[in-house]
């Protein structure tokens, strides 16, 4: 089940303020992927410490234009957010991703079923899902300039609880380079999608351990 179901959309110019300073409340997943400690050095509390020790299957969906234009997009986010669990939860049991594409690619009509659902198919403890918004490394309306950008809903699911199972849920907006877009002739895109996934993945798992704020 697509989270943008149930997700509700800010848009709203009066909210946008909101938007930018809830993260910091919430204690270090940001809004735009990044830090939003009023002073560098201090810790920063996990908003969800429930994937210790458990099974996890990271689930990414990406709508038909991304997979188009970006047929690997779900295989690299898997990728750099798997890399950031391992390093940060390394007693996490993580599913190959292979595995989950395959049952994605082979499974006509999976994104419609309960999260949870595919979860206890593989026997997992937890579900990540992340729900690709945006996917792209030129900025929009410059195709002459580079900056990539990926916007998640991401959620947890645990397989084990009654109901939908969705025990933590929150939005990551990733851009790089922060400063705003580069002429082509100063990256390439490459290097720019390399960097906002490792920023994203970063982003993603920051949300499930404690870590210290400092300037990025």
């Amino acid at each position: 089940m697509r989270i943008t179901q149930w997700w509700p959309r800010i848009m709203n110019r009066g909210l946008l303020v909101l938007a930018l300073l809830l993260p910091v409340a919430l204690g270090g997943c940001g809004f735009f992927g990044g830090v939003y400690s009023d002073v560098a050095g201090q810790p920063v509390a996990a908003q969800y410490t429930g994937m210790k020790k458990k099974s996890v299957l990271i689930l990414v969906y990406t709508d038909s234009s991304t997979g188009f234009i970006y047929p690997q997009a779900r295989k690299e986010v898997s990728s750099f957010v798997a890399y950031e669990l391992r390093k940060h939860l390394p007693k996490s049991k993580l599913l190959p991703s292979a595995e989950v594409i395959h049952y994605q690619d082979s499974t006509p009509g999976w994104d419609a079923l309960p999260v949870k659902t595919i979860g206890r198919h593989f026997g997992v403890d937890r579900v990540l899902y992340i729900e690709v918004i945006k996917f792209h490394t030129h900025s929009q309306g410059g195709r002459n300039l580079m900056q990539g950008h990926i916007e998640a809903h991401v959620a947890v699911y645990d397989t084990h609880l009654p109901g939908d199972g969705r025990v933590f849920s929150t939005l990551i907006n990733t851009l790089w380079p922060k400063s705003g877009p580069e002429p082509v002739f100063h990256t390439d895109s490459s290097a720019v999608l390399y960097n906002t996934l490792q920023r994203f993945g970063r982003s993603v798992v920051r949300c499930f351990y404690p870590w210290t704020a400092h300037p990025e």
